[in-house]
C-alpha cells in the first residue's frame, strides 16, 4: 500500500504542466503550481515578431487586457508557449514617390517562425499611394496578387542577383 502511495505522489508531481517562464528577463521550461492549466505567452506575427514585448512567458491566463489587446496567447499543454524564432531576413524596403513606389535605400528587417520561409514582397504595377505598401516582409495576399497590387518576391532571388553582379564584375 506505501508502495502505491509513494507511486501516486510522484506521478502526481510529474504530471504538473511545464511552461516556458521569463525569469529576470531569461526565458526557460519551468514546472507550474498545481492548479495552473494554461501557460501564456507573447503573440508572434509572422514577419513582425513579437507584438508586445512587455507580455511575458508564464504560467496561467493572459490578463484581460492583454486579452482584449491580442497581445498573449493561451494554450494547455506542456511548453505550449515557446517560441521558436527562425533567423532574421532583410527584404528591400520600398517607398512611395511622385506617382510610383521605387526601392528604398535601406532594407527592412523581417522576423520569422523556424518553420516559415523567408519571403519578400514587392509593390505591384498597379500599386499607388494608397494601396499603403508598409512592408516588404512576408508574402501578398491573394487579394493583393489578384489585383496587381503586390508581387511575391524572395529572399533567394535577391541573393542570387547580387551574386550574379559580383560575378559579373568579377568581384568574388
Amino acid at each position: 500500500m506505501k508502495f502505491l502511495i509513494v507511486l501516486f505522489t510522484l506521478f502526481a508531481f510529474s504530471s504538473a504542466l511545464k511552461c516556458h517562464k521569463t525569469d529576470n528577463g531569461t526565458v526557460a521550461s519551468s514546472d507550474c503550481p498545481a492548479d495552473d492549466t494554461k501557460c501564456s505567452g507573447p503573440v508572434f506575427m509572422e514577419y513582425t515578431g513579437i507584438v508586445d514585448a512587455t507580455v511575458l512567458y508564464n504560467c496561467g491566463e493572459c490578463t484581460a487586457n492583454q486579452t482584449a489587446n491580442e497581445t498573449c496567447v493561451e494554450c494547455a499543454s506542456d511548453d505550449c508557449n515557446a517560441i521558436v524564432a527562425g533567423e532574421d531576413f532583410m527584404c528591400d524596403a520600398y517607398e512611395f514617390k511622385i506617382d510610383a513606389f521605387v526601392k528604398s535605400e535601406t532594407q527592412e528587417t523581417c522576423k520569422r517562425l523556424e518553420a516559415t520561409a523567408a519571403n519578400c514582397k514587392l509593390p505591384g504595377a498597379k500599386a499607388t499611394a494608397a494601396d499603403s505598401f508598409s512592408s516588404s516582409c512576408g508574402v501578398c495576399t491573394q487579394a493583393t496578387l489578384d489585383d496587381g497590387t503586390c508581387m511575391n518576391g524572395s529572399v533567394a532571388a535577391v541573393f542570387s542577383t547580387v551574386l550574379a553582379l559580383f560575378v559579373l564584375f568579377n568581384l568574388l
